[in-house]
């Protein structure tokens, strides 16, 4: 999603005004989201959607109009909701779409089904289960080896230029999760709790988080010290409860490491052959 650099990011409730700092609007009904489709402030650079999905009125609403602001939808029960994704299908010829999901048992129908429309994904891991682990493992197979997938899907898609020596920057930015570059404070929260049914954090975390934990982490010798993924984690995946295994994370991470072997391998070999 289109960002400013450098400044900070601010989440803001439909019915509330901003000022010129760079914000993202959040919606959650069809007369905000008209709203704010005919806004013309240039500090608007997205609006984030949530639980109209299944109202066709609004999406055709979105599929009209000139303005090109930016939509990123999200889903809160991808399993479900998936077969709704095809409302989207004429929004994205007047406009950037993105699909936001949660790591919940049942989000693989949707991820395929995003990536077939050719919408980019941001794919919220949270602390998954051993049921969505195996979906991402699946998940991470259809990114790497089906043609279909054209647009990102994230957090996979960061992580493997990042081991191809990209500076993609951490999971908790790369996931716009960090609060020191994305602020949910006049909101609700993290949305990190969008993969579970505890309600939303109702105190923000502080600007300085990610770094703090992730040295609370190191000093209490978490198995974040000997990690070879610890620089694009950050201790990502031991938010909320610490004592979360990494195994399956880790188990991810080795095949985006062997993918990113593959392709320096393969590009190496284009550049020696004739031409």
């Amino acid at each position: 999603m289109p960002q400013e650099v450098n400044k900070p990011l601010i989440f803001l409730q439909a019915e509330k005004d901003a000022d010129e700092q760079p914000f993202v609007v959040v919606v959650s009904n069809r007369s905000d989201l008209n709203r704010w489709l005919r806004d013309s402030s240039p500090a608007l650079q997205w609006i984030e959607v949530e639980g109209l999905l299944d109202d066709p009125e609004a999406w055709a609403l979105a599929a009209q109009g000139e303005d090109e602001v930016p939509l990123d939808v999200v889903l809160s029960e991808p399993g479900r909701e998936f077969a709704d994704l095809y409302r989207l299908v004429d929004v994205r010829s007047v406009r950037d779409v993105r699909v936001s999901m949660p790591a919940t048992p049942g989000f693989l129908r949707a991820l395929r089904l995003a990536a077939s429309l050719g919408l980019p994904v941001r794919l919220l891991p949270g602390q998954p289960s051993a049921e969505a682990l195996e979906e991402l493992e699946a998940a991470l197979a259809f990114y790497l080896h089906d043609p279909m997938v054209e647009a990102p899907i994230e957090f996979f898609h960061s992580a493997l230029a990042w081991m191809r020596g990209a500076p993609a920057g951490s999971l908790w930015s790369v996931l716009e999760e960090d609060p020191a570059i994305f602020q949910r404070d006049q909101i609700r929260g993290s949305q990190r709790l969008l993969q579970t049914s505890e309600p939303y954090l109702e105190t923000a975390l502080p600007r300085d988080f990610v770094p703090g934990y992730f040295a609370k982490l190191v000093q209490q010798g978490a198995e974040c010290v000997t990690c070879p993924w610890q620089q694009p984690c950050q201790g990502y995946f031991k938010w909320p409860k610490e004592s979360y295994s990494c195994h399956g994370i880790k188990t991810i991470f080795m095949t985006l490491q062997t993918a990113a072997a593959e392709i320096g391998r393969d590009l190496a070999e284009c550049e020696t052959k004739p031409a």
